[in-house]
């Protein structure tokens, strides 16, 4: 992943994806109190501004704190406040 981040690819991840980019960017995990378990779970899009219904399964979280330059969180969790999503900034 660390590779992949120095070439100009677009690069998506998605749950444990997800997870795995911010550890390779510097960032930290760490297992959530209770986790998300199944459908309709409302999370914020802090690009639009828009609440999104999805559908989650995993029982750890990026912590958004532990995120470096370069790395903003854009999707938060309106259950608990925890990171669902992050974008490199400058990058596509």
């Amino acid at each position: 992943i660390q590779d992949l981040l120095k070439t100009e690819i677009p690069v998506f991840g998605i749950c444990l994806g997800h997870q795995m980019l911010a550890l390779a960017l510097g960032g930290r995990t760490a297992k959530m109190h209770q986790g998300h378990h199944g459908a309709n779970h409302p999370v914020k899009d802090h690009t639009t501004g828009k609440v999104e219904i999805v559908s989650m399964n995993h029982g750890f979280a990026v912590d958004a704190d532990s995120l470096p330059e370069g790395v903003e969180e854009t999707h938060v969790s309106l259950f608990d406040g925890s990171n669902c999503g992050i974008a490199l900034t400058g990058r596509p």
